[in-house]
């Protein structure tokens, strides 16, 4: 086997020739094995921080304290760490004491799992002192070493197993799902931001049913914040997350099946962004009046047929519509789109200066009821986009509205 990370293949040879050893470690030579698609490449070496400083003419110290400096090259950015072991972790996930290693050995026993605790020399040999091998074979997430002690280290481990199950279709060991059962509680020390990181990307999963089922059958669902209470569990495990396409989809469908209606109570629980709760709120709400009134020129103006598409998408994903009434549905949406006359109020010929001119009158909130209504009028058909049509029928509109 030649060695497969060609571009951060300079980085080890400048390790290994001035005497330190060097390894491709953790998820890279994992998804490497697995044939999946690669993202960051991270190294592990005997030498220290100061060395490697030393050694590359970019280096950044993103985590120097720890063993880890981000070397620049060739464009890419690769976290090198010196081997090191961890002991104590009083806040459930910062080690009290780290002590730097010279042995790869001692740095991968710290590791969580042992599919990510595989390395690989500069040769291409893979160095597998768990069974990471055999277990991405059997497709199984096991710990490294008993999983009581990874999960008292730190308890986000419980949802970073899971959410692999999601991502690559594994199982739990026996005795991993026993610990993550006993243990789930102790995800209320882990900070809100980690678990909602973990468990975004479990419901982009293509196994993300399974992962859910995991998160009921351990206890671990009614632990996360704002779920303790009752849930349909079988509601929320026949959503089709596969057919959604971003993340406010899924959270999105995720809240819908779990009851969750006080979207800015959950939202403010778990550190959402603005924009995040926005999206969410949104698609809820054009999901509703979907589902009460359908689609027309007006309501795909206002949501845009981004947003109306995501919506469709989620009425499928509770299997509300097949796949080919959601095709069909889809389609009609870029033809209602294609044709409206506007696609946003600043393509309207007029502007409030021309209502004010044509009104006499002084800017007020008549004047943005005026352009919502022109705005309508325009989407509808019911009047032309031109700059005469409008100014005429803003006179008819003001003397019949008689409130100037």
């Amino acid at each position: 086997m030649g060695f497969p990370f060609t571009k951060a293949a300079a980085i080890l040879d400048t390790l290994t020739k001035n005497g330190f050893r060097a390894y491709v470690v953790g998820g890279a030579v994992r998804d490497y094995l697995l044939g999946r698609r690669i993202h960051d490449i991270d190294i592990a070496t005997s030498a220290r921080p100061a060395d490697v400083v030393a050694l590359f003419k970019k280096t950044i110290p993103v985590g120097i304290e720890h063993g880890t400096v981000m070397v620049v090259c060739g464009g890419h950015e690769y976290e090198v760490t010196t081997f090191r072991s961890e002991k104590g972790y009083d806040d459930f996930r910062h080690p009290n004491t780290v002590t730097f290693e010279t042995s790869l050995e001692k740095d991968v026993m710290r590791r969580d799992f042992t599919i990510n605790a595989l390395a690989m020399d500069r040769s291409g040999h893979v160095i597998d002192l768990f069974g990471g091998q055999e277990d991405l074979k059997r497709k199984v997430i096991r710990t490294v070493g008993p999983a009581e002690e990874r999960i008292a280290e730190d308890p986000l481990r419980i949802m970073r197993g899971i959410r692999f199950t999601s991502e690559l279709g594994f199982e739990l060991g026996r005795a991993e799902f026993d610990a993550f059962r006993d243990h789930c509680r102790l995800l209320k020390k882990i900070s809100v931001e980690r678990i909602d990181q973990e468990m975004t990307r479990l419901l982009a999963g293509a196994f993300a049913r399974g992962a859910l089922q995991l998160l009921i059958q351990t206890g671990c669902l009614h632990v996360l914040p704002v779920l303790e209470g009752p849930i349909d569990e079988t509601e929320l495990l026949r959503v089709r997350f596969s057919l959604l396409q971003s993340d406010e989809e899924r959270w999105a469908a995720f809240l819908s099946a779990t009851g969750v209606t006080g979207i800015h109570h959950f939202a403010k629980a778990w550190k959402w962004s603005r924009s995040r709760e926005k999206a969410v709120f949104l698609l809820q709400k054009y999901d509703s009046l979907r589902q009460s009134a359908g689609w027309d020129r007006v309501s795909v103006y206002f949501a845009g047929p981004d947003r109306a598409k995501a919506v469709e998408r989620l009425q499928a994903a509770f299997q509300r519509e097949t796949s080919d009434i959601l095709k069909d549905r889809l389609n009609e949406i870029d033809r209602l789109w294609r044709a409206l006359p506007i696609h946003a109020r600043g393509e309207l010929a007029v502007t409030g200066h021309d209502l004010k001119e044509w009104s006499e009158e002084k800017p007020g909130p008549w004047m943005s009821e005026a352009l919502a209504q022109i705005e309508k009028e325009v989407i509808l058909g019911s009047v032309s986009n031109r700059w005469e049509d409008i100014q005429t029928w803003f006179k008819v509109w003001r003397k019949q509205s008689r409130r100037y």
